[in-house]
């Protein structure tokens, strides 16, 4: 693991994420293994983040997100890479992000994960990026482009990659996905007038073990609340077995 954490730094200081530090602060670091097997180096930002003004910067939820999309024939998902480094930090601010490791110290140059304010403010990037842009929906570093025409599709990609080179950001091409009749998004599968579900998270649920503590259904009803518009009487059905938790007799 460290040799692993001593890699990942040499290539974000070779990048201009991250440059040595004098800085005062000194957070701690934590290395996060990622779905594709690679490291995620990230900061414990807790007693910074205790003393940080909160952004309100809201969020859309998903089910809003896909409002309004059942007459459309052609998808494109657009994946920045790494989301929050698309983002400079303030040249005063700088100090303030630093952390420690076994070897180092160092500083971010560009936002890094784990602040108070990291997602909110990489949200009001990209929603000033898409500025008046139809046909695009935002949820922090990722891009649905959706139309009923190719030929409108064809027009907001145009767009889209413009208004992404004269802002300097940058993609992942191998998470992206364009001219699709189909699309994998936020958990849910979009395509042919429908708006379904994941069929790895359907079968999350089907086959979660039988929950015998409260700490075990909260976090079951956490899985499947990702999903409650799909769920008839969803509110009624998660008080019920609380209740049933609780030992609370149900008539």
């Amino acid at each position: 693991m460290k040799q692993t954490l001593r890699d990942e730094l040499r290539e974000m200081e070779d990048l201009g994420v991250i440059r040595k530090s004098s800085s005062p602060y000194a957070s701690l670091v934590v290395v996060v293994k990622k779905k594709d097997g690679t490291n995620r180096v990230c900061i414990d930002y807790r007693r910074l983040n205790n003393l940080t003004i909160f952004d309100p910067q809201p969020m859309t939820p998903p089910a809003d997100i896909f409002q309004g999309m059942e007459k459309d024939q052609y998808f494109s998902k657009i994946d920045l890479s790494k989301g929050s480094w698309q983002i400079p930090v303030r040249k005063e601010d700088i100090p303030k992000t630093a952390f420690v490791t076994m070897d180092c110290h160092y500083e971010f140059l560009r936002m890094p994960f784990g602040m108070m304010n990291s997602g909110a403010t990489l949200t009001r990037a990209v929603k000033k990026l898409l500025c008046k842009m139809n046909n695009v929906v935002d949820y922090i570093d990722d891009l649905l482009i959706h139309t009923e025409t190719w030929e409108t599709h064809v027009k907001t990609l145009s767009e889209l990659f413009k208004r992404l080179q004269e802002a300097n950001f940058t993609v992942r091409p191998v998470k992206c996905l364009l001219g699709s009749r189909t699309v994998d998004f936020l958990g849910h599968s979009l395509g042919r007038g429908a708006i379904g579900l994941q069929n790895e998270n359907v079968e999350k649920v089907r086959n979660a073990p039988r929950h015998k503590t409260k700490r075990e259904v909260r976090a079951f009803l956490g899985l499947v609340g990702y999903y409650k518009e799909f769920v008839p009487n969803f509110a009624a059905v998660s008080a019920e077995s609380i209740l049933f938790l609780q030992g609370v007799s149900i008539i």
